[in-house]
């Protein structure tokens, strides 16, 4: 197989589909589900994708789809794995694709996600006899709850036959047009504890005051980082070019959170919760080394004890170094070198549970420019007003595609 002219036939037949793409992502946007709700969704995708040649999967590990576009089951393939459901946020945005649904919206870029997830489809079963092996398409719910990847795993999704590589791909606030990628860790995992707060025998304290020291408790965890979610586009963008430079201490980030149950005020006297993200786990066991020594102190002047549960742990999301650089070439011929930003340390403040995908087979996930000032379109993630510019429609099939292509010709023995 030539990939260079297969290159330029994806570019071609994406620049066709673009309209398209565009009206698929404005559908998706309008009609925003909640983890673990994304019926709607599920079927609007699962009709997009009746004009590619492909076997449809439903209900996989809940509203889960999963598109199989196989050429040889002797040969290998392998996967591209999108996220599909929405956030509980009012949107703000007064374009006439806004969300239908009050208090709901995508402000997380996964309607892109989806319709890119689509294209790609729509593409490669289009030059099926192109391809070196097979391609299975996973679209997944449930991300933002951090559940739905291992729903799809446990439901079976990386076998029959096990994928020799998965993909991913996420909108993020850096110019339009530009692929943003890492050697190694993308994303940090957390690990969660609850902690309690219990009143030493013979001392006498309201339930004002224990809730009180949980308080000044989360203030102090708090007061911990040395790094903090940038407000504003400026200083997201200035953030982005430190992460291409590595600044000191940007490589070995701890990020501490500590918050009382907000939701329900007074429910849970004396309770915190405890969230910790660092570049690697011997980080993480340092930063909880710090929070006990402050618990500590904070307890002893109180005359409190305290007790932290562990509640949960992601696994770090980092991508195969070989399968990236292995496929950087392909990269800079479908979008262009210039477009390709290589990034010296992870984005510490997000997760990703595409990460429990990665434990089982090698992958890469890729961050997708979706900004644009000069449109109002900033693409920054969980706000009220998040847009994209849809240019990065196009980019983000061809990138995925071009991944997918180039990966199966590779193992193509």
């Amino acid at each position: 197989m030539n990939i260079q002219n297969t290159i330029q036939v994806i570019q071609q037949y994406t620049e066709d589909l673009e309209d398209r793409l565009v009206a698929i992502r404005r559908d998706l946007h309008q009609h925003p589900e909640l983890s673990g709700a994304e019926s709607w969704t599920a079927a609007y995708i699962a009709a997009a994708l009746d004009a590619a040649d492909v076997t449809i999967r439903t209900g996989v590990g809940g509203y889960g789809l999963v598109a199989e576009l196989v050429t040889d089951p002797t040969r290998p393939t392998v996967a591209l794995r999108v996220d599909m459901d929405a956030l509980p946020i009012q949107e703000v945005n007064e374009q006439p694709y806004r969300s239908k649904v009050t208090g709901l919206m995508h402000a997380c870029g996964h309607d892109v996600h989806s319709a890119i997830g689509i294209g790609v489809a729509l593409i490669l079963s289009r030059i099926r006899d192109r391809l070196a092996g097979n391609v299975r398409f996973i679209f997944q719910p449930e991300e933002e709850e951090i559940t739905g990847a291992l729903r799809m795993i446990r439901a079976g999704v990386l076998s029959d036959p096990e994928p020799v590589a998965i993909f991913g791909l996420h909108v993020a606030p850096i110019p339009v047009g530009q692929i943003a990628w890492t050697e190694d860790l993308f994303l940090a995992g957390f690990d969660h504890y609850l902690g309690i707060l219990r009143v030493q025998g013979g001392t006498m304290l309201s339930l004002a005051h224990l809730d009180a020291i949980a308080r000044r408790c989360c203030q102090v965890i708090q007061h911990f980082n040395q790094w903090h979610l940038p407000e504003t586009f400026e200083e997201m963008q200035a953030f982005w070019k430190r992460m291409e430079t590595s600044p000191d201490g940007l490589e070995r980030f701890m990020i501490y959170d500590a918050t009382q149950n907000d939701e329900v005020p007074g429910a849970w006297h004396g309770q915190f919760g405890i969230g910790i993200k660092a570049a690697n786990h011997h980080l993480r066991r340092a930063a909880i080394g710090r929070i006990r020594a402050s618990l500590n102190t904070i307890c002893r002047m109180t005359h409190t004890r305290y007790r932290l549960e562990p509640m949960g742990t992601m696994p770090d999301m980092r991508n195969d170094t070989k399968l990236v650089r292995a496929n950087i070439e392909a990269l800079e011929r479908i979008v262009g070198a210039e477009s390709l930003i290589e990034l010296k340390a992870a984005f510490p403040f997000n997760c990703e549970d595409f990460a429990y995908f990665t434990e089982y087979v090698p992958g890469a996930m890729y961050w997708l420019g979706g900004a644009n000032p000069a449109k109002g379109k900033f693409a920054m993630l969980h706000t009220p007003d998040f847009d994209v510019d849809e240019r990065c429609l196009k980019v983000g099939v061809r990138a995925m595609a071009a991944l997918l292509v180039n990966t199966l010709a590779r193992h193509d023995h």
